[in-house]
């Protein structure tokens, strides 16, 4: 496995172990009878910094145990990868935020869990970019 497809991998756990169980905890917070918004943007807030720390170590910890793939340097089927998952993510990305919209704009009701709906869409896309790295590795075209 190249060390492009183990960082793929890595995102994809890392988006999973930090925002599965946010989404969990912030529901659970946020259906009290007067949730404090500065709570919900600090927690929102810790799980960003806890995604990013915990996927730069991965990504250390994956860098150290295989550090001649690490230093390869991009050639153009990475470049090419990369492209094609970024494309098909982003277009996923826009299908879902327009989805998400529709309802915020037509029904009559709180617009925190949509905010969490675009969350999600934005997650959901990253892992859908990792995803398809890891097929494109896989396959090697």
């Amino acid at each position: 496995m190249s060390f492009r497809e183990k960082k793929a991998w890595l995102t994809i756990f890392a988006l999973l172990v930090v925002f599965l169980p946010y989404s969990v905890f912030m529901v659970s917070v946020y259906h009290q009878p007067n949730p404090d918004i500065g709570y919900l943007a600090q927690l929102a807030g810790i799980a960003i910094a806890a995604f990013i720390v915990l996927e730069c170590v991965l990504l250390l910890v994956a860098r150290k145990l295989s550090p001649e793939d690490a230093g390869i340097p991009v050639d153009e089927r990475d470049q090419l990868f990369a492209y094609k998952a970024s494309r098909i993510a982003y277009l996923t990305l826009i299908g879902l935020v327009v989805t998400v919209t529709f309802p915020m704009i037509h029904v009559h009701a709180g617009n925190w869990g949509f905010g969490m709906l675009y969350l999600g869409a934005i997650i959901l896309a990253e892992i859908l970019r990792a995803s398809l790295l890891i097929r494109q590795y896989r396959r090697g075209y």
